[in-house]
């Protein structure tokens, strides 16, 4: 299905972002127990928290000379460099995004710590805040590909040591999806799932 009709488009500064409808379906579904205006707020922390993270990959994209445009879609969000970059200039660009979100979750920490009276809708605001920006950022650094920890350790390892780095991913991957399926996270054994049989995938091309 066709949904650049209704992408939406904007720029903060010079970098480009753009919003697939998925995107929101995407919140809405992870949200599940939310209604009401509870919905809505935490439709605001999944946008705000994932943008937070992409600006970081770009900002550093621009630091160290290239553009980056953002892509919020269905699975998140994606920054892409305008150009390649080096191969520690790329594992730098990674670790901004979690960095960046753990920024955001330190601030909304610290408000909700100093702040005596908060109404309800702020309480609940900021402790999403903090949980999005630490539990997604901590996963988010598992060494499994695609995730920034597994672009990490591809950068760390280098491209002669690839396949190393796949199977250390499908691995990390099995073992948080079985965690899942146990504890009756089914987003969270599906997720990783999917994961782990990319990366076995990805073994397999590389020995054929």
């Amino acid at each position: 299905m066709d949904t650049s009709a209704l992408t939406l488009r904007f720029r903060i500064g010079s970098i480009p972002v753009a919003i697939e409808p998925w995107f929101w379906l995407t919140g809405i579904l992870l949200g599940g127990n939310y209604v009401g205006p509870r919905i809505v707020l935490w439709l605001g922390v999944f946008f705000v928290s994932i943008l937070v993270h992409e600006l970081g990959h770009a900002l550093a994209a621009q630091a160290f000379g290239a553009g980056a445009r953002i892509r919020l879609y269905s699975f998140g969000g994606l920054t892409y460099p305008a150009r390649p970059l080096s191969r520690w200039r790329n594992v730098a660009m990674t670790l901004a995004g979690p960095g960046a979100g753990f920024a955001l979750g330190i601030a909304a920490f610290l408000f909700l710590r100093v702040s005596p009276f908060l109404t309800d809708t702020a309480h609940f605001t900021l402790q999403q805040l903090i949980w999005v920006n630490f539990g997604w950022g901590m996963m988010n650094l598992l060494p499994v590909p695609p995730l920034d920890g597994g672009h990490v350790l591809l950068g760390t390892l280098g491209r002669a040591h690839e396949r190393t780095a796949r199977i250390i991913g499908a691995v990390v991957a099995g073992l948080v999806a079985a965690w899942g399926l146990s504890t009756g996270s089914m987003y969270l054994g599906l997720m990783f799932g999917l994961l782990c049989w990319q990366n076995v995938q990805t073994v397999r091309a590389m020995q054929g």
